[in-house]
């Protein structure tokens, strides 16, 4: 099983979507030459609405009687209130990402916030034409808050007990995501340099919080 822990991590929350095709190709052979640079425009495609982080395979869950199906994160430190949209687990095996530039994806194939268990939210840090939710998550300090709510209005306050940046290659997805005694949520974005020749920042930002209160 440990060899299926082992993270893909490449381009995390940039501008998700890949430009259009060129020209339409009129003639059969034509047609035949395009069909690799559709193939990697379907690849890139599906590596840019990742965040490109693998989930450990059999995540262990309690069971989430406690937990919220979450609709929306505010974070007062940076004056972020926003809708949460539900993400789950792509073909690939990664976690998927909101298809929105300003809300945030929750990770609904594990813990569920307020849960035991370490739920997970992840948003951009950017787009093509400039910041995104989470562009300066790294902002936050220990203290800080983070509020959930349900649709019903049920609220979780979590408290940020810590921040931590990974090479981009060598993330702990069990840390991350696999189960924790207590309720925590962990918020993941990019962060550092630009690569531009892989289309990817350096490194994963992963900022840890642990349930405060309930209301």
């Amino acid at each position: 099983m440990k060899k299926l822990l082992a993270s893909i991590l490449l381009s995390m929350l940039i501008a998700s979507g890949c430009s259009n095709a060129e020209d339409q190709v009129k003639s059969e052979s034509s047609k035949q030459s395009a069909e690799p640079e559709k193939k990697q425009e379907q690849q890139e495609e599906v590596a840019s609405s990742s965040t490109e982080l693998t989930p450990p395979e059999g995540l262990k869950l309690k069971a989430d009687t406690e937990g919220i199906t979450p609709s929306t994160i505010e974070i007062p430190a940076l004056g972020i209130n926003t809708e949460i949209e539900k993400v789950g687990t792509l073909e690939n095996g990664q976690m998927g990402v909101p298809k929105g530039m300003d809300t945030v994806g929750w990770f609904g194939d594990g813990a569920k916030p307020g849960s035991p268990g370490n739920a997970v939210m992840a948003g951009h840090v950017d787009s093509k034409t400039g910041p995104a939710v989470f562009y300066k998550l790294e902002d936050l300090e220990k203290g800080d808050e983070v509020i959930v709510k349900d649709k019903e209005g049920k609220t979780l306050t979590f408290e940020v007990t810590g921040k931590e940046k990974y090479d981009r290659k060598n993330a702990p997805v069990d840390k991350i995501f696999d189960y924790s005694y207590g309720s925590k949520l962990n918020l993941i974005t990019c962060t550092g340099n630009f690569n531009r020749d892989e289309g990817t920042h350096e490194e994963r930002l992963v900022i840890y919080t642990e349930l405060k209160a309930k209301e």
